[in-house]
């Protein structure tokens, strides 16, 4: 059963990997030309009324949104609400590889919650991979040197709230369903979202609303995959996260082909240092596994 709730999460955070990536490329290029995140989620909204609104007429709806306590998905859809300006905002300050690479702290930091938080022991192998992460990051955002971005730090701050939601989805694992995760995680976004967009409305091209829908319905994919991922994995949070590192070689790819967009070498060094701390971890995820 361990095995098979394993293999699950495992399959959900490669392909989430790929749907978060594009949707971050498809952004990289809509802030370029002052689409904002409100407009962004306004168009894209359709691809996420979906969900409520087919299970309100399959009658599943209110099933769904069942929680023993409430506050718990209340709290964590706060927390995501900053998500998407977060992303818009760096996205248009800094490459996608550096968005990117920069997000890999998530294990790192998923790392440190899961012993906090969930109680999880880590061993040698994933001390060592901390350590190895933490310098990987340090290559990239290189504080001191002439190309250090401000928005480094944004894009940091944006992968702690992240981490956090995941962290929620884990140690409340009984809460409610991946569905309700889900639907509340994305409601009070959509709410702001349509708020501003009543203030500041704009008419975009058909391109511009299908590169939109494309994005969004990708985003809310990823959204559920990691939320299942993560809900799945239950007592081994720590041990599925490393995938996510499959996430650099998708951005640095697109980064390179579509928008050529190029890490300096001290960037590429830290990106080797993160990827080297997933190996790491590995052998010390399979510990904590068997124990």
């Amino acid at each position: 059963m361990i095995t098979n709730n394993i293999l699950i999460a495992s399959l959900a955070i490669f392909f989430s990997s790929i749907f978060f990536v594009t949707n971050d490329a498809i952004i990289n290029y809509l802030s370029s030309i002052n689409i904002t995140f409100y407009h962004f989620i306004f168009y894209g909204s359709p691809a996420y009324l979906i969900v409520p609104i087919s299970l309100l007429f399959s009658g599943s709806l209110k099933k769904n949104l069942q929680c023993t306590n409430y506050s718990i998905p209340i709290i964590r859809g706060l927390i995501f609400a900053p998500m998407p300006f977060i992303t818009f905002i760096s996205l248009k300050n800094i490459t996608l590889p550096e968005f990117t690479t920069l997000n890999m702290a998530a294990p790192i930091i998923g790392s440190i919650y899961a012993t906090i938080f969930l109680k999880e022991k880590l061993n040698l192998y994933i001390y060592i991979s901390l350590i190895v992460g933490f310098l990987g990051v340090l290559f990239v955002i290189q504080p001191g040197f002439e190309n250090f971005n401000l928005y480094f730090l944004v894009t940091l701050f944006g992968v702690m709230l992240i981490t956090t939601t995941t962290t929620i989805v884990n140690k409340f694992n009984n809460v409610t369903s991946t569905v309700g995760y889900f639907i509340y995680g994305g409601s009070f976004i959509h709410l702001i979202s349509f708020i501003l967009f009543i203030y500041d409305p704009i008419k975009i091209s058909f391109y511009e609303f299908f590169l939109i829908t494309v994005a969004s319905i990708l985003i809310n994919i990823a959204i559920y995959l990691a939320t299942l991922a993560f809900k799945t994995a239950q007592k081994h949070y720590s041990s599925i996260f490393c995938l996510v590192y499959l996430q650099i070689i998708w951005s640095s790819l697109i980064g390179i082909f579509v928008f050529n967009e190029f890490l300096n070498l001290f960037a590429y060094i830290g990106a080797s240092l993160i990827i080297l701390s997933g190996i790491i971890s590995v052998p010390g995820q399979l510990k904590q596994i068997n124990e």
